[in-house]
C-alpha cells in the first residue's frame, strides 16, 4: 500500500505493519494531481487538485496522523496490475483507515438556515421516521410530518441532498466501509460524522442507518444492497460493477472494455458465494418493453424497487440449489408450477425468498416462460411480481433440474416464440378431470402448466399426456401425440391401456431417433374416443394460435370433451361417425 507522508509529501510503500492513516473520499474534478505529478514536483501546487491534498494532510496532522491515502495520487494508473489490486482492495483500505474525510466540494454548511444538521431535534425527527418506516407499514401509516419537519427536509433537499458526492458509484463504499467518517463542506468545515448523521444519510442515500452505524453487511439482502447503487453513476460503464466489489465481498479481475458484461460477471460471482435469491428481484425499466430477458439485471438501476426487501418468515426455496452452467442458471427443486388450460393460462415461477417489509405476506417471484427442453426465460421482467405465501405452499415443484437463460440474446424473444410454432395443446374440462394429476412424458418437452407439447421447431417429436378424473376410483385417460415430417397423429386411450406402438414410451426413453418416431406414427391406432366408465371421452382437433396479442403462432388444439354414460347405453358400443361412413361404403 502506497501512503503519502503528510509533512514531507513523499510516498512510502508498506507491505505489512501498515501505520494508522487517514483516507480521503471526494468527487473528481479538473486538474487532479496524479502520482507522476507528485513525483516530478514541478508546479504541482498550481494544479487545482492540490488544494484538497494540502487540506487532507493538514487535518490528518492536526489529528496526530502521519500518513494519508488519496486515490488521485496514491495509485499508479499506468500499471493495470496495480490498478486491479487497488480496486479489489479499496473497500478494505477504507475500512482499515483510522478516519475518512468525506469532502463535499459543492456544499456550504453555513448556507443551511434555521437549524444545524447535528441538532438533537433534527436527528430525532429523522430517527423517529426511520423507526416507523418499515414495521407494519401495511397496517399502520406513519404519522404525518409537521410543518417544522417539512421545512427541514425541504432545506436539506435544496442543499446537502443535491451534492454530487451522493450520486457517484465509488463514494457508496467510501461511506459504508470506514468506521469513522467526517463530513466536510467546500470550506473544509466539518459539519458532522457518519454516526451522528446516520438518520439523515439513510434518508438521502437509502442505505440502512444500522449499516452506517456498523451493522454487518451480510445481514442485508443482496437485492437491497444493490438498490443503494440504483441512482448512482460512474464515468466508465465497467466501474458501476467494480465499485460494488467490496459491498458484496467479491474479488474479480478487471476487464476494461467489456462494458455491461462487468455487471453480469459481478452477479455471477455473487451467486457463486451466496444463495441469496433476492439477486433476481430486479425489475426492468419502464421503457424496456422486451417480453423476455435473461436472469441477470443489466445495471444496478434495475434494483430500485428492492430498497425494502427483507427475508420472509419462511424461506420457500431453502432446500433447493442453483448453479451457473453453460446452458444457463441450473435450478433444482426450486421452480413452481401453477397449471392452466387453453382458456386459463397457468404459470411457472421462481420464489425469491424475499418480501417487501411493508407487505410481508407477499413473496417476490420471477415469472418464467419455457422455450426449450427444461429451459426457461424470464417473462415480462418489468412487472413487480408477488404471490401470497399460501399460494407458494400449494404450488407443486419441478423436481428435475431446470435451466433459466443466462445470456442476454437479442433473438431471445424470437426463440421463445419459435418454440411454440407447430406445438400441440390439450384442453380439458375441470368438471371431469383433476388438473393436479397431470403428468407427461418426455417431461422436458412439455409445458405442464398449460398442457402444451412443445415443438421447439423440430420435424420429429412425440408426447404422452395423462390425467385422472375427479373421482379416485375412476380411471383417467392418456393422450398420445406424434409428429413426423409434417404428419400429426393423435389418439386417446384409457389411463393404463396404451397400444403396442408406445413400447418406446414404456421403456422410459426420452430421446428417440426420427426413425423410431416415424415407426410410432405408422403403428399408432387412430382413436378419437375412449370409453372409461362412467365417462365417455372424445377428442376434437382444431387450429390454435399460441401468439395471442403478440402475434400469430400456429399450432394444434386437442379438446377433450367428456360426458357421463347413460345407464341405458352402458352395454351399447358407440361407433364413431368416421367408422360408420366406412361401414356404409
Amino acid at each position: 500500500m502506497r501512503l503519502l507522508h503528510c509533512h514531507s509529501r513523499t510516498f512510502v510503500e508498506f507491505v505489512e505493519d501498515i501505520p494508522h492513516y487517514a483516507i480521503l473520499s471526494h468527487t473528481w474534478g479538473d486538474e487532479e494531481v496524479s502520482l507522476d505529478d507528485m513525483r516530478r514536483g514541478t508546479e504541482v501546487e498550481k494544479l487545482k487538485g492540490y488544494d484538497k491534498i494540502k487540506a487532507t494532510c493538514r487535518i490528518a496532522e492536526e489529528q496526530g496522523l502521519e500518513y494519508v491515502w488519496i486515490d488521485t495520487c496514491c495509485i499508479d494508473k499506468a500499471s493495470s496490475a496495480e490498478l486491479s489490486e487497488a480496486i479489489n482492495s479499496m473497500f478494505a483500505w477504507y475500512r482499515d483507515a483510522a478516519v475518512c474525510y468525506a469532502w463535499l466540494a459543492d456544499y456550504d454548511a453555513d448556507a443551511e438556515t434555521g437549524f444545524w444538521l447535528t441538532d438533537e431535534a433534527v436527528l430525532a425527527s429523522f430517527a423517529a421516521r426511520e423507526a416507523a418506516a418499515e414495521p407494519d407499514w401495511a397496517f399502520n401509516d406513519p404519522p404525518p410530518l409537521t410543518t417544522r419537519e417539512l421545512d427541514m427536509r425541504n432545506a436539506i433537499s435544496r442543499g446537502l441532498r443535491r451534492c454530487k458526492w451522493w450520486t457517484r458509484g465509488w463514494t457508496l463504499q467510501e461511506m459504508i466501509a470506514p468506521r469513522r467518517v467526517e463530513f466536510y463542506d467546500k470550506h473544509w468545515t466539518c459539519f458532522g460524522t457518519k454516526t451522528q448523521l446516520a438518520p439523515i444519510l439513510a434518508w438521502i442515500t437509502g442505505v440502512d442507518a444500522a449499516v452506517l452505524r456498523g451493522a454487518p453487511l451480510d445481514q442485508v439482502l443482496v437485492g437491497r444492497r444493490m438498490s443503494w447503487a440504483a441512482r448512482r453513476q460512474t464515468r466508465r460503464v465497467e466501474d458501476m460493477a467494480y465499485c460494488l466489489l467490496g459491498i458484496f465481498d467479491i474479488n474479480m479481475p478487471l476487464l476494461y472494455g467489456e462494458g455491461t458484461k462487468a455487471f453480469t460477471r459481478l452477479q455471477q460471482e455473487i451467486l457463486r458465494s451466496s444463495n441469496d435469491l433476492s439477486l433476481f428481484a430486479w425489475t426492468a425499466a419502464l421503457g424496456d418493453r422486451r417480453m423476455f430477458r435473461s436472469v441477470w439485471a443489466s445495471a444496478p438501476s434495475e434494483f430500485r424497487s428492492c430498497q425494502f426487501l427483507v427475508k420472509p418468515a419462511l424461506e420457500w426455496n431453502s432446500r433447493g440449489e442453483c448453479a451457473i452452467t453453460s446452458r444457463g442458471l441450473r435450478t433444482t427443486d426450486m421452480i413452481r408450477i401453477v397449471r392452466g388450460e387453453a382458456s386459463r393460462k397457468g404459470s411457472y415461477f421462481l420464489p425469491l425468498d424475499c418480501v417487501d417489509a411493508r407487505q410481508r405476506k407477499d413473496i417476490r417471484f420471477v415469472s418464467l416462460e419455457q422455450f426449450g427442453p427444461s429451459l426457461f426465460a424470464r417473462r415480462k421482467p418489468w412487472l413487480y411480481d408477488t404471490v401470497v405465501d399460501i399460494d407458494v405452499s400449494q404450488a407443486s415443484r419441478l423436481p428435475l433440474p431446470q435451466y433459466i437463460c443466462s445470456r442476454e440474446d437479442g433473438d431471445l424473444e424470437a426463440m421463445v416464440r419459435a418454440s411454440r410454432e407447430g406445438s400441440v395443446q390439450i384442453d380439458f374440462s375441470l368438471e371431469a378431470f383433476d388438473e393436479s394429476s397431470v403428468s407427461a412424458h418426455p417431461e422436458a418437452d412439455w409445458d405442464l402448466r398449460n398442457s402444451v407439447l412443445l415443438s421447439y421447431r423440430r420435424r420429429h417429436f412425440w408426447g404422452c399426456w395423462r390425467i385422472r378424473t375427479m373421482a379416485e376410483d375412476e380411471p383417467g385417460v392418456c393422450v398420445v401425440c406424434v409428429q413426423s415430417d409434417g404428419w400429426v397423429l393423435y389418439g386417446i386411450f384409457p389411463h393404463h391401456d396404451l397400444p403396442p406402438a408406445m413400447d418406446h414410451q414404456n421403456q422410459n426413453q426420452n430421446d428417440l431417433l426420427p426413425s423410431q418416431i416415424a415407426d410410432m406414427l405408422q403403428r399408432l391406432p387412430v382413436r378419437t374416443s375412449a370409453r372409461c366408465p362412467p365417462w365417455y371421452h372424445t377428442v376434437e382437433v382444431s387450429e390454435h394460435d399460441f401468439g395471442g396479442p403478440d402475434g400469430e403462432i400456429s399450432g394444434t388444439l386437442l379438446r377433450i370433451k367428456s360426458r357421463k354414460i347413460d345407464d341405458t347405453q352402458k352395454d351399447r358400443t358407440r361407433v364413431p361417425s368416421w367408422a360408420r361412413r366406412v361401414l356404409r361404403r
